[in-house]
Formats: C-alpha cells, sequence, structure tokens
C-alpha cells in the first residue's frame, strides 16, 4: 500500500499506532511518515500531537534506548551517546539518559564482554581485544579497569 493516500486524520491514527508499539524519536516517526506520503505541513501537526499526547518524549526515548543498548548489545557510553545525537536528540535528554547507568551493571556487562571475547578469540592479542571495546563505545580507562578486574 506504497501508494496509497491516506487522510491527514489516518496518519494521525497509524503515527499513535507507531509510537504505541515500542518508543521513538521525532526523527523515526518523520521519516514512517514520509514513507507514508505525508506532506511537511502535516507531519509537523502529526508529531507536535505525538509529544503533546506522550506519544513522543525524548527523555523517555533516550533512557529506553541507553537501558536496551547496554543491555542487549553490549554498547558503551561513547557509542550510545553518539548515536543519539545522530538521531538529533537534545543534549540533556541524552545527558540524564546516560547518568541512569548503573556503573556496577556497566562494568559487569563491559567484564562479561571481555571473557565472552577471550573465550571466542583465544589467540586475540590485547590489541585486538581493546580495539574491539573501543568500537563499542567504552573508554580505554574503562576497559583497563574492567581487564584488571578480571585478570
Amino acid at each position: 500500500m506504497a501508494n496509497k493516500e491516506w487522510s491527514p486524520a489516518e496518519l494521525k491514527y497509524k503515527a499513535e499506532t507507531y509510537c504505541a508499539t515500542a518508543e521513538r524519536c521525532e526523527q523515526e516517526v518523520r521519516l514512517k511518515l514520509k514513507q507514508w506520503n505525508c506532506d511537511t505541513k502535516n507531519a509537523d501537526e502529526i508529531v507536535d500531537f505525538l509529544y503533546t499526547d506522550g506519544f513522543l518524549n525524548d527523555e523517555r526515548y533516550c533512557r529506553a534506548f541507553v537501558h536496551d543498548k547496554l543491555l542487549y548489545q553490549g554498547w558503551g557510553r561513547i557509542k550510545m551517546e553518539y548515536m543519539l545525537k545522530a538521531k538529533h536528540l537534545p543534549s540533556p535528554a541524552i545527558r540524564a539518559a546516560l547518568d541512569t547507568i548503573d556503573e556496577i551493571e556497566y562494568f559487569r556487562i563491559l567484564s562479561h564482554l571481555i571473557e565472552q571475547r577471550r573465550k571466542i578469540k583465544k589467540d586475540e592479542s590485547s590489541d585486538a581485544l581493546y580495539r574491539f571495546l573501543l568500537q563499542r563505545g567504552f573508554t580505554l580507562d574503562e576497559i583497563r579497569q574492567a581487564s584488571t578486574q578480571i585478570s
């Protein structure tokens, strides 16, 4: 149904449903509205409505994103911050979400990643392990701290 013309009311309902199924950010909603052939004026009105009615909330989105990326993908703070900025989310919301990270859980996940990687890649150099973890968004100091606790 990519060629179907949706009425403004239908687009609003579709956007509500889209936001109700998972946390979304404004950029994701605007992209979806564009895919549904929504014009800019209607998209602006729909996005304003979604914010007003609580379907969109930058702080809530950032918190959910940080929680999920740490827990399920094993991302560090740097990568999470970079990806949230790429979605054009406000810096205060990003900072607040990153501040909710529990340090003990953060280092538990980092330590688990190190142990898991060492089991899988037994002959891997420390440099390669560090590069892998840096790409995941952990700082060199965090990696060193977690590595010394494991050894």
